[in-house]
């Protein structure tokens, strides 16, 4: 359960809202005062990503390694924020995962309020599944964007499917870099439209009052806005297949991802990471890998135990080898 940072109220048992969860790629491994300073940097980053939606439009939950924001507003008001965010992260290892879902407000004895639900965990996941720079959203919150603004939706297109810890397979979306520099393009035309409109309103003013007053002189020229930095290229995620017998539970970095088989095959994203296979009283498999872009890499093992030899076999051994045999 996340703590909220902002206070709301929620009327209904649930609600169907936009969550954007934006973890901090390897927070836990940081000594503590750089934990403090990454926090800060995170916690105003959002500030400034959620500052055009009112208070009401959204809630900032607290998440331990990094920050999560439900917005009630809508799916594209969610996909703003979370563009923003990416936008702004310059060297925070960020990962962002959006989802639409069912949220829930409760009431922990111990913790205190916070909200619960699918909705919340399924952008948890995503979050993880992602690398630094690289937005995932679910099927679900394309479905929920592509019927509020289509053009919006447009802009995600598909990007694999990820399979949880719990066997639970999700469609991944990300932005589509081209549909994202022509949205950004239309964004600085209309810009530059209204700063022009805005200009030639008062040339006519003073064109109407000059015969009265003296001609004021001519306004500064209108800067345009610096284009935005070029979004990063999808980075397609690296595979893990798994051949164990009879059957090994999988951790990959230490998190149970599943029980092989069924876990066959696994999505994981690019770079370092442990693999360790354990099964019962034998010894578990543990191994080091480095993983490219869309490299595929088997992990086979059985874990089968030596048969001892017979008791008459040892003694007929031990005649050999006294013997010199």
């Amino acid at each position: 359960m996340a703590p909220p940072t902002d206070t709301h109220e929620i009327a209904s048992s649930f609600a169907l809202a936009s969550t954007i969860v934006l973890k901090l790629r390897e927070f836990t491994r940081k000594p503590v005062t750089e934990q403090v300073r990454l926090k800060a940097r995170l916690e105003a980053l959002v500030g400034e990503a959620i500052r055009p939606l009112p208070l009401t439009g959204r809630i900032v939950l607290d998440v331990p390694d990094g920050a999560a924001v439900v917005v009630l507003a809508g799916p594209k008001e969610a996909l703003d924020i979370a563009e923003r965010s990416q936008a702004g992260a310059a060297d925070l290892l960020l990962c962002i995962g959006v989802n639409y879902g069912p949220v829930s407000p409760v009431d922990d004895d111990f913790r205190g309020p916070g909200l619960v639900g699918d909705g919340l965990v399924t952008a948890m996941t995503l979050s993880q599944a992602t690398v630094p720079g690289r937005l995932l959203a679910s099927r679900s919150f394309r479905e929920a964007l592509e019927a509020s603004a289509p053009g919006r939706a447009r802009e995600l297109k598909h990007a694999g499917v990820f399979t949880d810890a719990s066997l639970r397979a999700h469609e991944l979306y990300t932005l589509d870099p081209r549909a994202a520099r022509a949205h950004q393009r239309r964004r600085i035309a209309f810009g530059l439209v209204t700063v022009i409109a805005i200009l030639m309103a008062g040339f006519g003013v003073r064109a109407m009052r000059s015969a009265a007053v003296p001609a004021p002189a001519p306004a500064p020229a209108a800067i345009a806005p610096a284009p935005p930095p070029a979004p990063l290229a999808p980075i397609s995620p690296a595979v893990i297949e798994f051949a164990i017998r009879p059957q090994g539970e999988v951790y990959v970095d230490g998190l149970l991802k599943g029980t092989a088989p069924p876990l066959a095959r696994l999505e994981v994203s690019p770079g370092s990471h442990t693999i360790e296979v354990v099964h019962g009283k034998f010894a578990p498999v543990y191994l080091e890998v480095e993983l490219a872009p869309s490299e595929v890499v088997t992990v086979k093992h059985a874990f089968v135990q030596k048969r001892r030899p017979s008791t008459a076999r040892r003694l007929l051994n031990d005649l050999r080898r006294q013997l010199g045999f």
